[in-house]
């Protein structure tokens, strides 16, 4: 590795970019929002506002990106959050302003791939990352290996059905672990519990069960409790030995995780059940860690 890799991690809410270096350290983080309609306006304020960061020549270009991906993955190919960016060349017009390695990777493979490099999926068999943020995914890498089944990933893993009958999802469905445990219901859910009305974000209902808040600590323990289930339906069909919890919303921590435990606990079957559940060591930051190793081809190689 001759310098390091630029990273960019575009989420349904905000775009995070930065310089990844050897060790996994993230620096120079630009975080703008993701905005739409304009593909092609919105990655060149992106590339923008990182331009001060390229003083010397990168060693590739990792993006990752939440959704389904084409079979080359060169393109979004489907997230109901980011209809704008659907089909837009992200890979070949990176490659035409980058002489380096370009690669495109689902955020929850990213994610999956830095933390079994760097964080809690070390000297895991079977290990499962679960990003929970403006929505939910998941990555497995088994054996050293990342699972892919179609669409560049291992299913839509948000989409799991935790509540028959639930709230309504931006998939179409009801009841989907998205739609009962990721930002937006915390948000939701915590002003229909008569929490603050101008509250716009989960960060913001976090530091107010932080600072004891009962209305912020009931709906991220709801929230908790959902993700649990999901993380018990996964692990039913995946049979991890680790799962680790990232994502924005993760910043919860134990308010979050330790409901989220509880559930999964009770509801996951006997060999399932075994699994460690842990908080992603990487946090937010693992998708832009992850793009980089998948630029790099420090996993699997660049476009396998």
């Amino acid at each position: 590795m001759t310098g390091p890799a630029l990273a960019i991690d575009i989420g349904g809410t905000n775009t995070k970019a930065g310089l990844v270096d050897a060790a996994g350290a993230v620096h120079g983080i630009v975080v703008l929002p993701t905005t739409g309609p304009d593909p092609a306006r919105f990655l060149d304020r992106v590339l923008g506002a990182i331009d001060p960061l390229l003083l010397r020549p990168c060693s590739g270009v990792g993006i990752s990106v939440a959704g389904f991906l084409d079979e080359n993955r060169a393109h979004l190919l489907f997230n109901p959050n980011l209809e704008w960016l659907q089909g837009y060349p992200l890979r070949e017009t990176l490659e035409r302003r980058f002489p380096a390695p370009v690669a495109l990777e689902v955020d929850s493979n990213a994610a999956a791939l830095a933390e079994a490099r760097f964080g809690e999926g070390i000297g895991s068999k079977r290990f499962l990352c679960v990003t929970v943020g403006t929505g939910i995914g998941a990555g497995m890498i088994s054996n050293g290996e990342l699972l892919r089944v179609a669409h560049g990933c291992i299913g839509d893993a948000g989409h799991v059905i935790v509540r028959p009958d639930g709230r309504a999802c931006s998939c179409g469905g009801r009841g989907c672990a998205e739609a009962e445990a990721a930002a937006p219901y915390i948000v939701n859910r915590y002003r229909e519990r008569g929490g603050a009305m101008r509250t716009d974000s989960a960060a913001v209902v976090i530091a107010a069960a932080s600072a004891g808040d009962p209305e912020a600590t009931a709906t991220l323990a709801e929230a908790g409790h959902n993700l649990g289930v999901a993380l018990a339906s996964l692990a039913n069909i995946f049979f991890p030995d680790t799962i680790a919890v990232g994502g924005g919303v993760s910043e919860a921590g134990d308010l979050l995780l330790s409901p989220a435990i509880a559930a999964f606990r009770r509801s996951a079957g006997p060999f399932a059940g075994s699994a460690r559940v842990v908080r992603a060591t990487l946090g937010w930051q693992a998708p832009l860690v992850g793009a980089a190793l998948s630029a790099l081809g420090a996993s699997e190689g660049n476009r396998n």
